[in-house]
């Protein structure tokens, strides 16, 4: 028995618990952990998602909050935890959902608050740092002790794919709770290998504010790589390969930029010219990063809308940025990457 199961109600009562999960950027690799259980290589961004979960009475339904879902909140029975009605609060539900059985009488009754600055849609795993955050603070607010990395990610992958059927494959799960630059291979089981705690340069994140359904777009890509699609499985053999090059650039301490950029770029081409998955937004922003002195740029997560990451020399921030402003974008500039997974503020316990 947990210490915390042991407390009585009283004790649980407005006990706080949060967990604190990164968002991430895909440099090489989309799609390849669902489609032949292949490797990327990923980047966490300092946009985070952080989710708290309050004690309550032990025997009441859960409180779902978040000011990104509309409605913003959600009372669930226990008995009806794995029923989802379509929005933002189901991938608290789902997660809740999945880690309940450990001590259901503690979480009846618990507020579970999301609060994020991770763009909804956008091809930056919002979804998966909102279950890895949610799965985390559960586990930490259930057992009274730091989960490991993997049983949190296992735990947000059961929940969004096993629950709420997203299609999602292993990647945005393990980038979201192991964090840094690192090289994911979605086998059996999946692995994780740190390459870096950042990639040493700065980064832009460009929004397009074009938002896509997540799930509808990975079924449609499914689909076309199931039925033998030429341009797909050329594109997951050719990924694949610039994933193993882009891999041995950043095991490099000083790893060259140039290098990684031009490989970026050339993820970026496959996904334009043969997953189809790239926008004129998305093509133009491109076009005008790598005129304006960017190492490489592409869109990230499953394209069709949402954002695309460009690496950038920090003298050229300035030019890179002026280029973009006559568009309908959101330009964010992180000088840095965020070498942090998955973690755990502060707490009552």
């Amino acid at each position: 028995m947990s210490a915390v199961a042991a407390m009585s109600q009283a004790d649980v009562t407005d006990l706080s618990v949060s967990a604190c999960a990164p968002a991430r950027v895909c440099l090489a690799g989309e799609s390849l952990d669902w489609m032949t259980g292949g490797p990327s290589v990923v980047a966490a961004v300092p946009l985070h998602t952080t989710v708290t979960v309050i004690g309550g009475d032990c025997v009441g339904p859960v409180l779902l909050a978040s000011p990104a879902s509309e409605p913003s909140t959600r009372a669930v029975d226990a008995d009806d935890l794995g029923n989802f009605v379509g929005d933002g609060l189901d991938y608290l539900q789902a997660a809740v959902k999945v880690v309940m059985h450990r001590w259901p009488l503690l979480i009846k009754g618990a507020r579970i608050e999301a609060a994020s600055t991770v763009p909804v849609g956008a091809g930056v795993s919002s979804s998966a740092a909102v279950t890895v955050a949610t799965a985390g603070a559960l586990l930490r607010f259930a057992d009274a002790a730091v989960p490991a990395a993997a049983t949190v990610a296992q735990a947000a992958y059961d929940a969004e794919t096993g629950q709420l059927g997203t299609g999602a494959g292993w990647m945005d799960f393990l980038a979201c709770t192991h964090g840094g630059v690192c090289r994911i291979d979605a086998g059996d089981p999946p692995r994780v290998t740190r390459l870096a705690p950042s990639l040493g340069v700065p980064m832009l994140v460009i929004d397009t504010l074009q938002r896509r359904a997540t799930p509808g777009v990975l079924a449609s890509k499914r689909d076309r790589y199931r039925s033998g699609d030429h341009a797909m499985r050329a594109y997951a053999m050719s990924a694949t390969a610039i994933v193993k090059d882009l891999t041995a650039v950043l095991r490099d301490p000083s790893p060259d930029h140039a290098v990684v950029g031009a490989l970026m770029s050339e993820a970026q081409r496959l996904l334009r010219d043969l997953v189809g998955c790239s926008t004129p937004l998305i093509d133009e922003c491109v076009r005008r990063c790598l005129a304006s002195g960017a190492y490489g740029a592409k869109l990230t997560g499953s394209g069709y809308g949402g954002c695309l990451v460009a690496l950038v020399p920090i003298e050229a921030i300035a030019a890179i940025h002026a280029s973009l402003s006559d568009l309908p974008v959101r330009v964010m500039v992180f000088t840095t990457g965020e070498q942090h997974g998955v973690v755990f503020p502060p707490s009552d316990y």
